[in-house]
């Protein structure tokens, strides 16, 4: 399964996911790029390089990083349900006129099948560590404030730690070890995009597969419209929000937002959460990581999330 993720403006919408076959297309309000501007002026700053990279977390709940791309530096939302890196207008503008003929076939969430150009970069710096000619996308739109995504295919060889408690990037000296350690499951392509799963419970009693995205913000729990049967909920006692495709105006996806018993892990759960059911979802299900922990360490090698908090 193929995921990048592309991030639109949407001024009639709050933080709306539509994916592709792996792949988000993010539509952002004015009021999220608003809070953009003010909190990711401080996300780079000179510790950028330090091997703990301090984290802007929006209100969202989407987490801003720095980094340096073949000489430039920038402002990124860290995205581990991004696929690929991606970055944007006039940031990838200044990486230079590039042509290529490599691309990445995805979907979106509805099946609407989609091609990006591929390109590689020849030298990232992040947290303090450089990464050697990393599969990246572009794509041709402006969110102030913000100049792309980093993604987890260069992070593959990288464990690192996300600590919501200091609001922390870090690169740790030590291998990870936790007593409460999660396992997780790897989506790639050609290693030129990579996603991570999980499997949760479902009111104590359906395990799903959701996919782990830190790119959804906070407190997001999407499930796919199938398992509203599954679980007996009757569409008619759920909200309906319905959505046309930004690119193909006939294409309609539907959303049925209400509440289920819980979701959970061995180590966390959320009672009562606010979910959407939704048309078509290419997954079982697709959660933000928030909720799993306030300090998560990831080894994606070998395919672990410790949990250490």
């Amino acid at each position: 399964m193929v995921r990048i993720k592309y991030i639109c403006k949407d001024s009639n919408h709050s933080i709306t996911e539509l994916k592709t076959n792996n792949t988000i297309f993010k539509m952002f309000t004015q009021s999220f790029i608003k809070s953009t501007v003010v909190i990711t002026s401080l996300a780079f700053s000179s510790m950028v390089f330090a091997q703990k990279t301090p984290i802007s977390v929006l209100p969202s709940g989407h987490l801003v990083v720095g980094a340096e791309v073949d000489g430039k530096k920038g402002n990124f939302i860290f995205d581990t349900g991004g696929g690929i890196n991606l970055f944007l207008g006039n940031f990838s503008k200044k990486l230079g006129p590039k042509e290529t003929y490599n691309y990445l076939t995805a979907f979106r969430a509805t099946g609407e099948k989609m091609a990006i150009p591929l390109f590689k970069s020849k030298e990232i710096i992040f947290n303090g560590k450089k990464f050697k000619d990393t599969w990246y996308s572009t794509h041709d739109m402006e969110i102030k404030g913000i100049d792309g995504l980093i993604s987890l295919p260069m992070l593959y060889d990288t464990e690192f730690i996300l600590d919501y408690t200091t609001n922390e990037l870090i690169f740790p000296k030590e291998k990870l070890t936790s007593k409460k350690i999660m396992d997780i499951q790897l989506s790639t392509n050609a290693d030129q995009s990579m996603d991570i799963t999980t499997y949760v419970l479902l009111n104590n009693k359906y395990k799903i597969n959701v996919l782990l995205d830190s790119g959804s913000g906070k407190d997001s729990f999407w499930l796919s419209e199938r398992l509203m049967q599954t679980m007996d909920i009757k569409k008619e006692t759920l909200q309906v929000m319905e959505k046309k495709s930004e690119f193909n105006p006939d294409l309609t996806t539907k959303f049925y937002i209400g509440d289920i018993g819980s979701i959970s892990t061995p180590f966390a759960a959320v009672e009562k959460p606010k979910v959407a059911f939704v048309e078509g979802l290419i997954y079982e299900g697709k959660t933000s990581i928030n909720w799993l922990g306030k300090k998560l360490g990831f080894n994606l090698k070998e395919k672990k999330i410790y949990i250490l908090d």
